[in-house]
């Protein structure tokens, strides 16, 4: 039961950190296509953050599971 769970929370931090990417790929494209505009590349940094704050979710998860 206690395996059932970890593999779900596991799971649920993989779709997360899948979708982040994604949205990180999106804004990236969209700055490269008009790197004078600040606010796509602000957009990405934000994302590549939240993006790292999910990784580092996941690897806590791990070594304490």
């Amino acid at each position: 039961m206690v395996t059932h769970v970890h593999i779900k929370k596991l799971n649920e931090i993989n779709n997360e950190l899948s979708t982040i990417s994604r949205e990180c790929e999106r804004a990236f494209s969209e700055w490269v296509k008009d790197r004078s505009n600040t606010d796509l590349l602000r957009e990405y940094k934000k994302l590549l953050g939240k993006r790292g704050d999910i990784i580092k979710e996941y690897k806590s998860y791990l070594i304490i599971n």
